[in-house]
C-alpha cells in the first residue's frame, strides 16, 4: 500500500510539472515574434499595429505619443533686413493667434528646424512690405533663430539652411535653467542666395563660398520676399526627424 501511494505521488508530481511546462511554452509563443524558418507562416498578435490611440507625425504613426512636434506656426513671409532685427517672435505669435504660451515651455528639450517655401505673391512681409510676384529668385535660404529666457534679451543662436521644400537639419538648443516662464524663440536674421542667381546682374565674388547674402529691398514698392516654416519639439512631443545641425 505504501508503494502504491508513493507511485501515485510521483505520477501526480510529473503531471503537474508537465502542465506547467506546456503553459510556459504556449505563453512564450504567443508573445514573441513568430519564426517561419520551418516553412509555416503565423501572425503574431504583438506585431499587428494598433488602430487607435497614438499620433501621426507627417504620416508616421507613433503609438503612445503625447503629441506630434509643433508645426502650427503659419508660413513666415520675410523681406530684407539687418542682423539683430526681429523678423518673427514667439511672443507676437502667441498674442496674435491665441495659442497657448505653454507650447514654448520645456525643461530639457527644445529642438527646431525650418522648411523653406515659395513666397506668396502680394503677401505682407514681417516688416510690412508687399511681396512682389515678380521677384522670387531665391532657391535656398538661411535663417538664424535665437532662443532665450523671459526677461533676457540674448540667448543661443541656431543657424539653419535648406533649399525650398526640403527640411533643414535639426538644431538642438540647450534649454536654460531657472525659469518658470515660457521660452522665447525669435528669428534674428534671414538671408538667401537670390543675389547669386544672376537676376541682379553679375554675381558677387563670394557666391562660391557664401551664397547667403542680404535679401534685396525695393524701397519704392513691392519687394523680394522669401518664406519658410518653423517646426519645433519639446519635452511634451515626439522629436523632430532628421540629422542634427549641431
Amino acid at each position: 500500500m505504501k508503494s502504491f501511494y508513493k507511485v501515485s505521488t510521483i505520477l501526480l508530481t510529473i503531471t503537474a510539472l508537465s502542465a506547467c511546462t506546456v503553459k510556459s511554452t504556449n505563453s512564450k509563443v504567443t508573445s514573441a515574434v513568430s519564426n517561419s524558418s520551418n516553412g509555416s507562416s503565423t501572425t503574431d498578435p504583438a506585431t499587428i499595429p494598433p488602430v487607435t490611440g497614438g499620433n501621426s507625425c507627417d504620416g508616421v504613426y507613433h503609438d503612445g505619443a503625447t503629441s506630434c512636434y509643433y508645426k502650427n506656426i503659419p508660413t513666415i513671409q520675410a523681406s530684407g533686413g539687418v542682423y539683430g532685427q526681429t523678423w518673427w517672435s514667439s511672443t507676437n505669435f502667441i498674442s496674435s493667434t491665441g495659442n497657448s504660451p505653454g507650447q514654448f515651455s520645456s525643461d530639457y528639450t527644445f529642438n527646431v528646424r525650418i522648411i523653406p517655401r515659395s513666397p506668396t505673391a502680394n503677401a505682407t512681409s514681417t516688416f510690412g512690405k508687399v511681396c512682389s510676384p515678380y521677384k522670387m529668385y531665391a532657391t535656398k535660404i538661411k535663417v538664424q533663430l535665437m532662443m532665450h529666457k523671459y526677461g533676457v534679451s540674448l540667448g543661443e543662436v541656431a543657424t539653419l539652411t535648406s533649399t525650398i521644400g526640403a527640411p533643414s537639419n535639426v538644431y538642438h538648443f540647450t534649454v536654460p535653467r531657472g525659469t518658470g516662464n515660457p521660452l522665447i524663440l525669435e528669428v534674428v536674421n534671414v538671408s538667401s542666395n537670390s543675389r547669386c542667381t544672376g537676376f541682379y546682374g553679375s554675381n558677387p565674388s563670394n557666391c562660391s563660398t557664401n551664397p547667403y547674402l542680404d535679401i534685396p529691398i525695393n524701397t519704392l514698392g513691392p519687394t523680394e520676399c522669401v518664406a519658410f516654416d518653423i517646426q519645433y519639439s519639446t519635452d511634451e512631443t515626439y522629436d523632430l526627424p532628421g540629422p542634427t545641425a549641431n
